[in-house]
């Protein structure tokens, strides 16, 4: 009876044991399981490729002016400035030929009446002048034709008168020598003949030597006299002729800025009044105030013919052109968008900021607003996105999709738990998006944040020059967001935000909007920079300089290396820790 009893105990303990073997072969099947889903790796963020329109534009704050814009000066001169008597409301939509400023205008009107007097007094003085003149040429007139004439005749006469007492004379003679050799006379008398004989011959000799020195000296002295009268009266005549129109003139000139002190409108247009640069509101015009010779006024811009003027960094000039396209936008006008074009881009940079701060180059653009609306005003804060590329069915990856490495350029894919890396060639482009022109097709998937994932897959081996300088840049990540405490320095452009030509009012009403979108502006900027790095690095040639690039100062070196690799931990995907088999 006890054999029995033994062989079911046995076969008991067997079922048992078969039993706890395959419960505990479940659970350690079950624990593996658990196990293998536990360490399985969670797939990465992907991004299908996609082929559409890519464009690059570019973010550019600043002012609207207008390109007609005409500035009133004061024109009229004086010494110690004149005072304005009346000016019209800033923002009058003024017509051509409209009042604008009247200037005090008491002491030109003074002194106009005395310059008119001053002329009428040289009027009085060249008529006289002229009436001399005129007497000095009748004068030669009639001593050539009157006086000398008559003086010539009568010394004529004389001589006639003379030859005629000669002859008398010796007839007288000769009649009395006669008698006296009949004794009819006596001696005395012939001598007294003689005598009388004698004083004709003189007489007539004197009357010819009158002739002679009237014809020979007395005429051109005479003449000469006259002539010199008629020349002194001539230059006396230029004279007061050319100090009348210097008089006239002058009253011209004087009435001219009498008409000058009421300044009219010389185009239609909206006053706006002038604020210079560094100015206060003690620096605008007002009644009572006094202005001087050219200074500016006020300022009439033609609403029709605005643009925007504003500043685009070093960084990105060399890619805006005369006659590109832009989108502009402008905070008084939050729902519409305006189209530009690019007009001009200045080949020199504007001045830097007297206190300081960042060392970036920044160039005027301007760029002219199509189609401007009713209502838009100088000085408005506006915002233009300049197109500089645009290519159509491009096949388009984030930028942090691709990441460089010595002189090529990879994307990461992640397929059935394995990755891999593809060799791509890259064109243009932007803060966002770049262009992939040969390596993937369309439709196929890549790894966004490749620069993270770099470590995941087998890169080749690099030169001893190119290991080098990827081990300068390993500590920066492109695909990291800028910052506050990692953004360079020379994108900090807040004080920036307004510049680029506009008037005051854009200065002071947009300083505040300004400030609020600086955070956009900068990030924007930032990836601007980051996306400039990239295309310099792509363009490099594949034999690098042998010149080892300038080492930075110690501490800012440092203080760089930290920021980037701040930027590197806030990036980098954190990877699922292992669990480990429950027992």
């Amino acid at each position: 009876m006890k054999k029995p009893e033994r062989t079911g105990k046995i076969v008991r303990t067997f079922f048992f044991l078969l039993l706890l073997i395959i419960f505990l072969g479940a659970a350690v099947y079950a624990g593996w399981k658990r196990l293998q889903v536990s360490v399985k790796i969670d797939p990465p963020q992907q991004v299908i490729v996609q082929k559409k329109t890519f464009i690059h534009e570019i973010l550019e704050r600043g002012s609207v002016d207008s390109a007609s814009n005409v500035e009133i000066r004061c024109q009229v001169e004086s010494a110690g400035g004149l005072t304005i008597i009346s000016v019209v409301p800033e923002g009058t939509i003024v017509k051509k030929g409209d009042l604008l400023v009247e200037l005090d205008s008491s002491t030109l009107r003074e002194n106009v009446t005395k310059q008119r007097i001053a002329v009428l007094a040289s009027k009085s003085k060249l008529a006289q002048s002229e009436a001399d003149l005129k007497t000095a040429e009748l004068t030669l007139q009639e001593y050539l034709k009157g006086k000398f004439e008559e003086e010539k005749k009568t010394i004529e006469n004389e001589i006639f008168a003379a030859e005629e007492s000669v002859r008398t004379q010796e007839d007288n003679l000769a009649f009395y020598k006669r008698l006296l050799e009949r004794g009819y006379v006596t001696e005395s008398k012939v001598a007294a003949d003689i005598i009388e004989l004698d004083k004709a011959i003189n007489a007539k000799d004197i009357a010819k030597l009158k002739l002679e020195v009237l014809n020979t000296y007395t005429k051109e002295k005479n003449v000469v006299q006259y002539k010199a009268a008629i020349a002194s009266n001539q230059a006396k005549v230029e004279s007061d002729k050319q100090s009348l129109r210097l008089d006239e003139e002058r009253l011209e000139h004087l009435e001219n800025q009498l008409t000058l002190c009421r300044i009219v409108a010389p185009q239609d247009g909206q006053v706006v009044y002038y604020m210079p640069r560094w100015g206060g509101d003690e620096d605008l015009i007002k009644e009572g105030k006094k202005v001087f010779e050219r200074q500016i006024l006020l300022r009439l811009p033609d609403p029709t013919q605005m643009q925007v003027k504003g500043l685009v960094n070093e960084a990105n000039i060399r890619l805006v052109k005369v006659g590109q396209t832009a989108s502009i936008r402008l905070e008084a006008f939050p729902n519409q968008v305006f189209g530009g074009i690019v007009r001009v881009v200045n080949d020199y940079p504007e001045p830097g900021n007297w206190m300081g701060g960042s060392m970036s180059k920044e160039y005027m653009t301007t760029i002219s607003i199509l189609d401007s609306p009713e209502g838009i005003k100088p000085g408005l804060t506006a915002e233009a996105r300049i197109t500089v590329n645009e290519i159509h069915n491009a096949l388009i990856l984030p930028i942090q999709a691709v990441f460089e490495y010595g002189t090529k350029t990879y994307a990461i894919t992640f397929q059935n738990g394995k990755w891999n890396k593809i060799e791509v060639k890259t064109g243009a482009s932007n803060d966002k998006e770049v262009v992939i022109l040969e390596g993937v097709k369309e439709e196929d998937s890549i790894v966004l944040g490749a620069w993270a994932h770099r470590d995941k897959i087998d890169l080749p081996k690099l030169a001893p020059d190119q290991e080098k300088e990827e081990q300068k840049t390993e500590n920066f990540d492109p695909n990291t967001p800028q910052t506050r405490e990692n953004r360079p320095s020379n994108e900090n452009r807040e004080q920036d935000s307004v510049r680029g030509g506009g008037e005051r009012n854009g200065e002071r009403g947009g300083e505040q909007r300004n400030t609020e979108r600086n955070t956009e502006r900068n990030t924007e900027q930032s990836g601007e920079q980051r996306n400039t790095e990239l295309r310099q690095r792509r363009e490099r040639p594949t034999e690098r300089p042998t010149e080892r690039p300038t080492e930075r100062k110690p501490d800012e070196q440092t203080k760089q290396t930290e920021n980037k690799q701040t930027e590197t931990k806030q990036t980098e995907i954190p990877k699922t820790p292992e669990k480990k088999p429950e027992p």
